[in-house]
């Protein structure tokens, strides 16, 4: 896929977007807005390295690490990030995901990081390297 990014004229050359299953603000009553008052759905495309997808993961699980992540559906995954870029900014993850393989060498969380890239790179395979970590 080659689109206009946000600062640049020229095309760029981009993986194809991953399609969205949920709409938040407004997709059960329990939403912030309950879909009463609803006047247009945004779609935001956010092109996202392997490292961001991971930290915006992580930021989604917030605790929840009593899962077994490589056991979670790829739906369930992606809806975890997509939650994280509800939350968060998109410059916010780009800043996380600078550093985030860093915690890689930090042994307390060392497996919970390495089941977190497994996780996105089942739910992201064109990111996936060859050589999973």
């Amino acid at each position: 896929m080659t689109i206009l990014s946000h600062s640049e004229t020229r095309p760029v050359a981009l993986p194809p977007a991953v399609p969205t299953d949920y709409v938040f603000g407004a997709s059960d009553t329990n939403d912030v807005l309950g879909g009463e008052d609803v006047h247009a759905v945004v779609t935001l495309k956010v092109a996202m390295t392997r490292d961001m997808l991971a930290a915006a993961f992580d930021l989604a699980m917030r605790g929840a690490y009593d899962e077994n992540i490589d056991e979670l559906p790829v739906q369930e995954i992606r809806h975890r990030v997509e939650l994280s870029l509800h939350m968060e900014s998109p410059w916010d993850l780009l800043r996380d995901g600078a550093n985030f393989s860093d915690l890689l060498h930090d042994e307390s969380v060392a497996e919970q990081i390495r089941a977190e890239y497994r996780a996105i790179d089942r739910a992201y395979p064109h990111m996936a390297p060859k050589e999973n970590i």
